[in-house]
């Protein structure tokens, strides 16, 4: 049964149609690629699916639950959790009180609770940062906790951002462009990561261009073209598409 079903969902923006009647579906634990020219619509198809933008019509479900009216939040909730192109880390904090937030969801201790520090509170806390450790430690980066985000590199910084989203423990994870701006080393390091969160049980969304990461991590790849479906299939079989070779190419 497929975790997540996309149906005849539709962005317009005024009189521009982002995304036109898309249809598809993914199955759990594997790596579902969506690709496309710039302009394609990815991102405002990744938008929709956590409903920082609402669709002009369709709907999208998740593991039965229509995510269509639901709040960001409440989304992440559910287990759907998402990186984005240009990273959002919190440059004054450390390493580990970055993946600390992405934590949050898993609170229950309130503002009163925190003020008077009790018992509840500081048990939270100990979890907390234990979770946050495992996100890190997952993702090879447990040494930097104390270290300062502003210090780290650029690939550091996208693979912190990756950090965060995992200690939201996900079941589905939408990666924006995670190996924009990265070298070849990093970009390896990237890919190996991809993998290993798919292999650990977590559903990966994957946007990006570098098509080399694209037809080597993913089991599954879906083209956009001006909002439109154009293609999907195995890598293999969407190389192959003369449609997608024109999109990209040019006839």
């Amino acid at each position: 049964m497929a975790l997540l079903t996309v149906s005849n969902l539709e962005k317009k923006f005024g009189g521009v149609t982002a995304i036109a009647g898309l249809d598809f579906q993914v199955d759990p634990e594997i790596i579902f690629a969506i690709i496309g020219p710039n302009g394609a619509g990815k991102t405002t198809l990744f938008n929709l699916l956590t409903s920082i933008y609402q669709p002009t019509t369709g709907t999208v479900t998740f593991d039965g639950h229509d995510l269509t009216r639901l709040k960001p939040f409440q989304i992440a909730e559910l287990g759907v959790t998402r990186t984005f192109q240009n990273l959002q880390i919190f440059l004054n904090m450390t390493v580990l009180e970055n993946v600390m937030v992405g934590c949050h969801l898993r609170s229950r201790c309130g503002i009163i609770e925190a003020a008077l520090r009790l018992p509840s509170v500081i048990r939270e806390e100990k979890q907390v940062r234990e979770m946050a450790m495992e996100a890190l430690d997952f993702c090879g980066m447990s040494e930097l906790a104390d270290r300062d985000a502003a210090s780290l590199p650029y690939g550091m910084l996208k693979k912190l951002e990756v950090a965060r989203a995992l200690a939201a423990k996900p079941r589905m994870l939408l990666m924006d462009e995670p190996a924009a701006g990265l070298n070849d080393t990093e970009t390896i390091v990237m890919s190996s990561l991809i993998r290993d969160i798919s292999r650990s049980g977590i559903t990966v969304l994957l946007v990006e261009h570098n098509m080399g990461l694209v037809m080597d991590v993913s089991d599954r790849v879906l083209v956009l073209n001006y909002g439109e479906l154009l293609s999907q299939g195995t890598p293999q079989e969407v190389q192959c598409d003369p449609r997608v070779i024109a999109a990209y190419l040019g006839e």
